[in-house]
C-alpha cells in the first residue's frame, strides 16, 4: 500500500480491516512496514490509535462505528507523518464507513486488506491481489495457491434480476421456473437439498457460504448432479484448497452476482521470516501460471 500511495496523485482516504502501521505485527511478532500519509488526506481509524500518529491531524467526524480499540473517527492529515490505522472488522461496518467517506471530496478510498479476510473485496470497486513469499517457503505451493485464488476471484458474472436481494437458497429449473426455499444457508441442510429431485434443476443459488461438505457431495454425485451454482460473491467460496481445486475440475459451472474486479496482481519475493524467493523465478512462475502480468511490490510500482 505504501508503494501505491507514493505514486498516487490526488486526495486519498485510508482505512484498514485490521490493525496496520504498527512496528511489530501483533499476531506473529514480525516487523511490519509503517504507513505514511500526506497533508489533505483522510484516515478512518479507531480513536485509540491517534496517540501513535507522528503527524498533525484534525478530527472531522465520528462514525458511530466501534472497534475493540475505540470508535472509528475520520481525521484530516495536516502534516506528513506516520499513522496507525485500525478500521472496522465487519463487512457491514466497512460498507457503512465507505458510504460516509463518499461524502468527502476524494479521488480514492483505499482499504488495507488481509489474506484471511478476502470477503471484504466484495464491497470494493477494485482489488489489488498481493502474492507473498511469506505464505510458504515452498515457491511451487505459493504459485499453485495463487492460481486457485485467481480462479476463485475470476468466477463469471451471472445476470438475472430475479436473484437480487434473495436471502434464501433458490432453485432454478430447466423450464425457467424459480423456487425459493425456506433454507437460508447450507449448514445443516445439505442432505435435505440433495434428497430433492435434482434431475430437472438448472442452477442453485446459495446466498451464503459454499462449504466443504456441499462440494464433497457434488463430487460424490458428479455423475448425476448437473446443476450449476450461483453465489453472491467469489468470497462466498469458503472451501479448502483441495476442494477448491476439485470444484474447478467439475462440469458444474460457478457464477456470481457480484464479481470482483482484480485490477492488478502484485508479488513480494521477500518474507520477514528470513527467506526470499529468486525474483525472476517467482515472477516468471506466477505469470506463466496466472497467464497475466504481475508486478513486484517495490521494484515495479514506480514504472507501471
Amino acid at each position: 500500500m505504501n508503494t501505491y500511495l507514493k505514486t498516487f496523485n490526488g486526495v486519498a482516504a485510508i482505512s484498514s480491516i485490521g490493525l496496520d502501521g504498527e512496528e511489530v505485527d501483533q499476531i506473529n511478532f514480525l516487523e511490519k512496514p509503517q504507513i505514511y500519509v500526506y497533508p489533505g488526506w483522510l484516515v478512518a481509524t479507531a480513536s485509540d490509535t491517534l496517540e501513535k500518529f507522528t503527524c498533525e491531524y484534525k478530527i472531522l467526524n465520528k462514525t458511530s462505528i466501534f472497534t475493540a480499540i475505540g470508535e472509528v473517527l475520520i481525521v484530516k492529515i495536516i502534516t506528513y507523518g506516520k499513522v496507525l490505522v485500525a478500521g472496522p472488522s465487519r463487512v457491514n461496518d466497512m460498507a457503512k464507513l465507505i458510504e460516509i467517506l463518499n461524502n468527502y471530496q476524494l479521488d480514492k478510498i483505499i482499504i488495507d486488506g488481509a489474506f484471511s479476510r478476502q470477503i471484504f473485496a466484495k464491497i470494493t470497486q477494485a482489488t489489488i491481489l498481493v502474492i507473498g513469499a511469506n505464505y510458504s517457503n515452498n515457491i511451487e505451493k505459493v504459485v499453485k495457491d495463487a492460481s486457485l485464488i485467481m480462479k476463485k476471484f475470476n468466477v463469471e458474472a451471472y445476470e438475472d434480476q430475479r436473484f437480487l436481494n434473495k436471502e434464501s437458497i433458490c432453485i432454478l429449473y430447466k423450464d425457467n421456473n424459480l423456487v425459493e426455499l425456506e433454507q437460508k444457508t447450507l449448514i445443516g441442510n445439505i442432505e435435505e437439498i440433495f434428497n430433492m429431485d435434482l434431475e430437472h434443476v438448472r442452477l442453485i443459488y446459495i446466498p451464503k457460504a459454499l462449504t466443504n461438505k456441499f462440494v464433497e457431495k457434488i463430487i460424490e454425485k458428479r455423475d448425476i448432479v448437473k446443476f450449476d451454482i450461483l453465489l453472491d460473491s467469489p468470497t462466498n467460496i469458503q472451501v479448502n484448497d483441495n476442494y477448491l481445486e476439485n470444484l474447478f475440475k467439475l462440469k458444474n459451472k460457478i457464477y456470481v452476482l457480484n464479481p470482483i474486479n482484480v485490477a492488478a496482481v502484485c508479488y513480494n519475493p521477500f518474507s520477514p521470516k528470513g527467506y526470499e524467493f529468486d525474483n525472476f523465478e517467482f515472477k516468471e512462475s506466477l505469470q506463466k501460471e496466472l497467464k497475466q502480468k504481475v508486478f513486484n511490490v517495490l521494484k515495479d510500482g514506480q514504472n507501471e
